[in-house]
């Protein structure tokens, strides 16, 4: 039942580390592929937009666009969508932070040493390790103010996490094993509660997706959410009270049979 999340530092075998687990478990590992089908299903323009804005720190123009905000809805969704799943490993993309509440989620995060990072990268892609730090800031720039953009939160904060592991102090293997071996306790809390709230974050998150990929007038300011009995959707909106019922049967369409309670109000002359 367990869910695993690693956020991973530029060079410090995070990402071998998910797949060794995932193996390991006979989980399946989420990684950006997965992301990307997902996007592919709501349009090859969605795929396009998903490539061009992954883990990339979004211009003002781009937070402010319906592209980034799809982006991130559609992310959230497979994210939420793959933990229902349970048996997962979630790699990047703020997985962490979108699964704090649930108590049978693992999150992990993977760092090392500059100079071990360095020296990985230089050998992986064949540069010389003074540009391999240079990529490795820009790298880790990059992740930081995308989470930051994204959920609105501190990338290298340790209280969002339940392991921080260094990899320049231990073996991959012993990482692996640490983190295999934290399972058995995460299985025990998934309770049918801490399943019921993940279920509820993730009809959340379709209906949220389904609208912003649907619905062809961007609305900012939208906020969809589940308060334990049905959907609520809270924002301001500009456009017709004629495009407003199509962006409700959206959301009825996506979250039937669940209800959906409209906090939208309208803003204009």
């Amino acid at each position: 039942m367990a869910i695993v999340t690693v956020a991973r530092e530029c060079g410090s075998g995070g990402e071998d580390i998910a797949k060794a687990v995932a193996k390991k478990l006979n989980y399946d590992c989420v990684s950006k592929s997965t992301i990307y089908a997902e996007m592919e299903e709501h349009g090859k323009k969605w795929l396009e937009w998903g490539k061009e804005l992954d883990e990339h720190v979004p211009s003002t123009w781009e937070r402010y666009d319906q592209s980034y905000a799809g982006y991130l809805a559609l992310v959230e969704h497979c994210i939420y969508k793959s933990a229902l799943k349970n048996n997962v490993v979630i790699l990047g993309r703020g997985g962490n932070f979108l699964l704090k509440d649930i108590p049978y989620a693992l999150r992990v995060r993977i760092t090392a040493s500059v100079d071990e990072r360095a020296k990985t990268l230089a050998g992986t892609v064949g540069v010389n390790e003074a540009e391999a730090r240079k990529m490795l800031k820009y790298s880790d720039h990059e992740r930081e103010i995308f989470i930051k953009r994204a959920y609105h939160k501190d990338w290298y904060d340790p209280d969002e996490y339940d392991l921080v592991l260094n990899s320049s102090h231990m073996s991959a293997d012993e990482v692996v094993n640490l983190i295999v071996g934290e399972i058995p306790a995460r299985d025990r809390a998934a309770t049918l509660e801490a399943q019921e709230t993940l279920r509820r974050l993730e009809l959340a998150s379709r209906v949220k997706a389904a609208i912003i990929t649907g619905f062809h007038q961007f609305m900012p300011t939208l906020e969809v959410s589940h308060d334990g009995k049905e959907i609520v959707l809270r924002g301001v909106y500009l456009f017709s009270r004629e495009r407003k019922k199509v962006l409700l049967d959206i959301a009825k369409r996506v979250a039937a049979p669940t209800g959906v309670r409209s906090e939208l109000h309208f803003r204009g002359v």
